[in-house]
């Protein structure tokens, strides 16, 4: 990010969401240099809408969106430096504090922020529970699923048959994670790995939870859903796709060989060994393995 890009990131991380005048007020930015830094904002992927105040934005988690960055631009363009992307997230996350169910959620950008820090750190599956459409929320929200799959995870979504999500329905489906509908889903909700939960209510409002019977309901409950659900209709399968360099990382921190790579994407040897001298330079590392490995730390894969 530009210098000015930087300061206007790190000023909307402090708040839950601000309005452009007010952003340009704290930072005594002119309307026109601030609409700039906005756009290169949103352009990168680090700003959103908010999902409560018209007009208002919001800065969508560190550990998700800088992570993001770095994926978009494996295959040209600057890239971040993994030290830089490392010691940015982690500062964040110290400030923000550990989620635990002692800071209620107020609204759903709250809810937002929570729900992209948990999924940059899920390992194993996301599930979803969704009994409304509300595009805002991050049951819809594109940036939120990408992060989950990057990371190799499996998710889950789960609506009531009467949602209308077409749009994205295709556009998970095409990445090989078709959602499910069921005529009823009592609770909305979001798990991850089994170990941790953002329950809302009916404004919108929610609670993370991490105690072993709730969790345990909630999971089961989902697990019911699921096996008499069936899929959205109208949305074609498909395999979830991944960009050459993302896969050539991922096999880079499984120890493999050019030569093995090569044959496993169908690509020579030639190639691969430039994607892997390109990864290198780009992360920051001495070695192929540690590449994959810093690839991996970063939220990339």
């Amino acid at each position: 990010m530009g210098g000015q890009a930087e300061i206007g990131y790190r000023a909307l991380l402090t708040r839950s969401r601000w309005q452009p005048e007010r952003l340009e007020h704290a930072l005594a930015w002119s309307p026109d240099q601030g609409a700039t830094v906005l756009a290169e904002l949103r352009g990168e992927g680090l700003v959103m809408n908010s999902a409560v105040e018209a007009g208002a934005v919001r800065a969508i988690q560190p550990c998700l969106a800088l992570p993001a960055l770095a994926a978009r631009r494996l295959s040209g363009g600057p890239m971040p430096s993994a030290a830089a992307v490392e010691t940015f997230v982690s500062l964040h996350e110290q400030t923000t504090g550990r989620l635990d169910d002692a800071c209620p959620l107020s609204d759903m950008d709250e809810v937002l922020a929570v729900v992209e820090r948990l999924a940059a750190r899920v390992r194993n599956e996301v599930v979803i529970l969704a009994p409304l459409y509300d595009p805002r929320s991050y049951e819809f929200a594109e940036h939120i699923a990408e992060g989950v799959l990057r990371r190799g995870a499996g998710l889950r979504a789960l609506w009531r048959t009467d949602v209308s999500a077409v749009d994205y329905a295709v556009w998970l489906g095409k990445r090989g994670h078709t959602p499910r509908a069921t005529s009823n889903v009592p609770v909305r909700a979001v798990v991850v790995d089994g170990l941790v939960g953002v329950v809302l209510n009916e404004a919108g409002a929610g609670r993370v939870i991490r105690t072993e019977n709730e969790l345990r309901s909630l999971v089961a409950l989902a697990d019911g859903l699921w096996a008499q659900s069936v899929e959205v209709s109208q949305v074609p399968k498909g395999r979830p796709t991944r960009s050459r360099h993302e896969l050539v990382l991922r096999m880079l921190a499984q120890g493999l060989t050019d030569d093995a790579i090569a044959r496993r994407l169908g690509v020579s040897v030639r190639t691969v060994r430039g994607d892997v001298a390109s990864a290198m330079v780009e992360l920051d590392a001495r070695s192929r393995f540690q590449a994959g490995v810093r690839a991996m730390q970063m939220g990339l894969l």
